[in-house]
């Protein structure tokens, strides 16, 4: 039987590469404005679903504001997984959804300003979604 203990190594590890990755999209050359804030705006969703999955995959849901390593400790690795699922699940679709809203933004020509706009309430929609489930 495995311990549960409690480390934000992973967090820190994936907050690292998450601004490293995002920043770093912002320098690639000759993509134009557009195509530069497609791949930061799918970077940013696609990363924070990163975020959800390393958080079911080791059960830390004490990353997640509102739940403490107490209570995440007491809830049992089945529990710990079923409330991970449910968090990865709203992200991860949410990241597929936008990153198709992406393509057909960018063959459509769709404002670049809608965009960061679709994308910024997503996250906040499926960030707010999250709040009614419980450990």
């Amino acid at each position: 039987m495995e311990v549960y203990k409690k480390s934000y190594t992973g967090f820190v590890v994936w907050l690292i590469g998450f601004c490293v990755v995002v920043v770093g999209a912002c320098f690639l050359p000759n993509l134009g404005i557009q195509l530069t804030l497609a791949v930061v705006d799918n970077a940013s969703t696609i990363g924070i679903f990163i975020l959800t999955l390393l958080i079911y995959q080791t059960e830390s849901v004490y990353w997640y504001n509102g739940t403490s390593y107490e209570e995440a400790k007491a809830a049992g690795s089945e529990r710990r997984k079923a409330f991970a699922l449910a968090h990865m699940k709203r992200f991860g679709y949410f990241a597929l959804a936008f990153l198709a809203y992406t393509v057909v933004s960018l063959m459509l020509g769709i404002p670049y300003g809608f965009d960061i706009v679709i994308a910024c309430v997503g996250i906040l929609i499926a960030a707010l979604s999250t709040l009614k489930i419980k450990l």
